[in-house]
C-alpha cells in the first residue's frame, strides 16, 4: 500500500512538472507572439508594410487554441486587423477585403471594421457601397467626430469629394456648438473655408502634428507660403513617413521659387502614396510644375505624357501637356 502511494506521489510531481514545462512553454510561445506583433507595428510607423505583414504572420504561428484556452486574451484578431491594414497599404485590396469580411461577421457592430471595409470599398472603386458602409459606422458611433472626418477624406482621396463634403456640412450643422477646435478646423479645410481654418486652429494650445499639418495646410493655400513653411519646420524629422505633409511642404516650397528643394520631397513623398488618390495625383502635378519652372522642359514634358495618360480627363495638363511637347 506504501508503494502504492509513493508511486501515485510520484505519478503527481511528474504530472506537476510537466504541465508547469508545457505552461512555460506556452507561456513563451504567447511572449514571442507579442514580441512579434510590437516588431510589426514599428515596421508599420516606418511605412515598410510589406515587412510589418511578414511579422505579423510569422507571429500567428505562435497563436494556436491552447494558447487560447490557457488565457481569455488573444490577439488572433488583432494579427488579423495589422495583415489587413497591410494588405490595403500594398494595395491588395482583395485580401484586405476578405479578412475584414470575416472580422464583421464576428463583429457586425464594431464600427471600426466598417469604416476599413468601406476604405477598402472606395480603394476599389465601389462608392456606393462605401457610402453604405461609413453611414452604418457614423451611426453606430455617432459622437466620434474623427470617423466622420475619416470618412469625409476617405471619399475624397478616391473622387468622391462632394459626399465627403457632406458629412462635414452635417457635421457643423448638428454639432457645431459641441465641437473642439481641431475638429471643426479639419471640417473647415475639407470644405475650403480655409481663413476661418486658420482663425480656428491658430487658438489651439500646444498643437500636435496633426493639427499644425491642418494649419500649414490651411495657411498655404491662402498662399502664406513662407509661414506655413514655418509651421512644418518642427516637424522635419516626422514628415518624412507621411506624403501628405511631403506634398505639402514641397508645395510651399515652390510657393517661395525653391523648386529644386521642393522635388526632393516630391520625390519622396511619390512611394509612400498609393494609387488611384487624389494625394498621388497631386505629387504627379507638382512635380511636372516644379520641372518646368526650372525650364527642364524635357524632363517636364516626359512627365506630363505619363500623367495625360494616366489621367486622360485633366484638361488643364492636357493642354499643359501640347505646350511642353512643342518646347
Amino acid at each position: 500500500m506504501r508503494i502504492f502511494r509513493n508511486i501515485l506521489l510520484t505519478l503527481i510531481i511528474m504530472a506537476a512538472i510537466g504541465a508547469g514545462t508545457l505552461f512555460g512553454y506556452y507561456r513563451y510561445r504567447g511572449s514571442k507572439e507579442m514580441q512579434l506583433m510590437n516588431e510589426g507595428i514599428a515596421l508599420m510607423e516606418q511605412g515598410n508594410y510589406r515587412a510589418a505583414r511578414g511579422k505579423f504572420a510569422d507571429a500567428q504561428q505562435f497563436e494556436n487554441s491552447i494558447t487560447r484556452r490557457l488565457s481569455e486574451d488573444t490577439m488572433e484578431e488583432d494579427l488579423y486587423r495589422y495583415i489587413a491594414i497591410c494588405d490595403f497599404r500594398l494595395g491588395e485590396y482583395e485580401e484586405a477585403a476578405f479578412i475584414y469580411d470575416k472580422l464583421i461577421a464576428l463583429h457586425p457592430k464594431d464600427s471600426s471594421l466598417l469604416s476599413a471595409r468601406a476604405t477598402v470599398c472606395a480603394a476599389q472603386g465601389q462608392m456606393e457601397e462605401a457610402e453604405s458602409l461609413f453611414d452604418t459606422s457614423i451611426a453606430i458611433d455617432k459622437n466620434n467626430y474623427s470617423r466622420i472626418y475619416n470618412a469625409a477624406l476617405t471619399l475624397r482621396e478616391y473622387g468622391n469629394e462632394e459626399t465627403g463634403a457632406k458629412y462635414f456640412r452635417k457635421l457643423l450643422e448638428e454639432h457645431d456648438e459641441d465641437l473642439d477646435p481641431v475638429i471643426r478646423g479639419q471640417a473647415l479645410c475639407f470644405l475650403k473655408q480655409y481663413k476661418e481654418a486658420i482663425s480656428v486652429l491658430g487658438k489651439v494650445e500646444n498643437p500636435d502634428m496633426q493639427t499644425s499639418f491642418l494649419l500649414a495646410s490651411a495657411t498655404e493655400q491662402t498662399g502664406q507660403h513662407k509661414k506655413a513653411l514655418k509651421i512644418l519646420e518642427e516637424y522635419e524629422e516626422q514628415i518624412v513617413n507621411y506624403p501628405d505633409m511631403l506634398n505639402l511642404k514641397g508645395t510651399a516650397l515652390c510657393g517661395t521659387g525653391k523648386y529644386k528643394q521642393a522635388l526632393k520631397y516630391f520625390e519622396m513623398a511619390l512611394p509612400l502614396s498609393q494609387e488611384g488618390t487624389a494625394l498621388r495625383r497631386s505629387i504627379l502635378y507638382n512635380r511636372i510644375a516644379a520641372y518646368e519652372n526650372l525650364r527642364d522642359f524635357k524632363r517636364a514634358a516626359k512627365l506630363a505624357a505619363e500623367y495625360s495618360k494616366k489621367y486622360p480627363n485633366d484638361k488643364q495638363m492636357n493642354r499643359e501637356n501640347g505646350f511642353l511637347q512643342t518646347r
